[in-house]
């Protein structure tokens, strides 16, 4: 490459760029994340959600097709940005403790695959509004049905990538705790929204009906939401993070 300072270093613990440039590309990328994440979810799929009532929901999806899309795309842009924001953070956090930030490369990297592949029963609902030559046949109950049931199997796949998200974060958190370049409160809290996703995913799964949701969802939002700015602001401590490097460097 003509500038040598962005060449990508895979075979070793050190970064070609400075690492506090780095982490801000990360934290960028991180914030946007979080925006798009949440358009998609309270504009794209709650905004459009019925309780009870799977026709008003496909009438309320026909009605507002192009947020209902616009949603879709936040939520797959949210998949393409992940992948370089969580490469970025594995080689922050390397140092520290590689064997155990290749575990959660390889968790976060799981959930961003199931939610890629999760994201056709979102779309879904699109080809079921009435009207659409391909559902002509089909009595307007059973395609609301059908569409209520894609949007549920939605909320299946989304707690699945969770799952693996929970435990990447636990893990990124432990490493941010222990680095010396990023302070240890900010892995605490990241730790706290791994566990926040593990409780979400695991009172869905087990039908607990559990009060917790409003708790879970504050906890994993601050959690997230510290690490994006932290590193967007902030960054890394550049000192420290060299040194570390340098130390791990024979283990790499």
């Amino acid at each position: 490459m003509a500038n040598a300072r962005f060449t990508f270093n895979m075979s070793g613990a050190g970064l070609e760029t400075s690492p506090r440039l780095e982490a801000r590309i990360a934290g960028g990328l991180y914030v946007l994340v979080i925006i798009l994440g949440a358009y998609a979810e309270l504009v794209g799929r709650q905004g459009v959600i019925v309780d009870g009532d799977p026709a008003a929901t496909l009438r309320a999806i026909g009605a507002h097709q192009g947020s209902y899309r616009l949603g879709f795309m936040a939520e797959m842009i949210t998949n393409v940005l992940a992948i370089p924001t969580t490469l970025i953070l594995w080689r922050l956090l390397r140092p520290t403790g590689p064997r155990l930030a290749l575990m959660a490369l390889v968790l976060d990297l799981t959930q961003n695959t199931v939610n890629a592949m999760n994201a056709w029963t979102q779309f879904a609902p699109l080809t079921l509004v009435p009207g659409a030559p391909d559902v002509a046949a089909v009595s307007p109950a059973e395609l609301a049905a059908l569409a209520r049931l894609a949007l549920r199997w939605h909320d299946v796949g989304f707690d699945v990538g969770l799952t693996f998200f929970g435990f990447a974060l636990l893990f990124e958190g432990w490493l941010v705790a222990r680095s010396g370049y990023f302070p240890r409160w900010l892995g605490a809290i990241y730790m706290l929204a791994g566990a926040c996703y593990l409780a979400a995913s695991g009172d869905y799964f087990l039908a607990l009906r559990l009060p917790i949701s409003p708790y879970v969802q504050f906890g994993s939002l601050v959690g997230e939401a510290a690490m994006a700015l932290w590193l967007l602001i902030v960054g890394v401590d550049q000192g420290r993070w060299r040194a570390a490097a340098a130390a791990a460097q024979p283990l790499a």
